[in-house]
């Protein structure tokens, strides 16, 4: 793992804009590494300053961490080396309702964060490091957004919206029209962060749009907020639509959604290669 000290060096990938009609434009992604703990950042700490107990670095981190969690439920705004974080809250309540304690099901509950002068810093300190990734004629995974995002049309009044548990989501990207025969037929999502493995699968029957550039399944609503899944679609259609493969194609997203987050997927209005875009019911 590299030092500190050391400059850091920020990977992007360029891919082709498949979205628009403009020639030979790409947009840029960020390259993800791997996924780290407080344990692996607490063992580089410890090993930095000497210490022999990076278990007892990384409890210390975590309990401030937990502190720092139980002051932000109480409306402390808490600032880090990283960024300002502080309690926000979402929902309508009636004057009537005001005489007892709200309904907790109304209401959203999240922290917001704004980036450090130090986490900018960083940022503008790294190198870069650019992969162009050429396009390829099997299917693309662009990312995952909600499908009321999917439905605006317009680039310059796009609104970000979060994904979020229970609500239908859509997968934007190119040639990834689902169908054929196989078991496999479908689109898999599989947890990545810290409860690793839990999978849902939704087949054929279960996916609405599904056209070569939209994909939309239902997430579960038991999915928690701030969870990260890794996307795998399976199709036995061919790049041009009109014919079933002998073997069905598997591709996996480059990097994971976030349950929570809205994703900035590029492109235009997301019509269909020859059509008009897919409604949602």
């Amino acid at each position: 793992m590299a030092k500190k000290s050391q400059r850091a060096k920020l990977s992007l990938k360029a891919l082709p804009n498949e979205l628009t009609e403009q020639a030979n434009d790409y947009y840029l992604t960020v390259k993800l590494q791997k996924l780290l703990t407080v344990e692996d950042l607490a063992a580089e700490v410890a090993a930095t300053h000497g210490h022999q107990n990076a278990t007892e670095v990384a409890m210390l981190t975590n309990e401030v961490l937990e502190l720092a969690a139980w002051y932000l439920s109480c409306g402390f705004s808490v600032g880090t080396p990283l960024g300002y974080f502080r309690t926000t809250v979402q929902g309508v309540v009636t004057d009537t309702e005001l005489a007892s304690a709200p309904n907790r099901d109304r209401l959203k509950f999240n922290v917001a964060y704004t980036t450090s002068e130090t986490m900018r810093n960083a940022l503008a300190d790294a190198e870069l490091d650019v992969e162009i990734v050429k396009a390829t004629t099997g299917p693309q995974l662009f990312g995952v957004v909600d499908a009321r995002q999917a439905a605006q049309t317009d680039a310059d009044t796009r609104v970000p919206i979060p994904v979020e548990p229970g609500q239908t989501c859509i997968i934007r990207g190119r040639n990834i029209k689902v169908g054929g025969t196989g078991d496999d037929i479908g689109v898999t999502l599989r947890r990545t962060d810290g409860s690793a493995g839990t999978t849902y699968f939704f087949p054929l029957s279960r996916l609405y749009p599904n056209t070569p550039t939209q994909v939309g399944f239902v997430l579960p609503a038991e999915v928690p907020e701030g969870s990260t899944w890794e996307v795998t679609l399976c199709t036995q259609i061919s790049s041009n639509g009109s014919r079933l493969l002998k073997e069905p194609r598997t591709v996996t997203m480059d990097d994971p959604f976030v349950v929570g987050e809205a994703s900035d997927v590029p492109g235009g209005s997301g019509e269909e290669e020859g059509g008009g875009q897919g409604s949602m019911g």
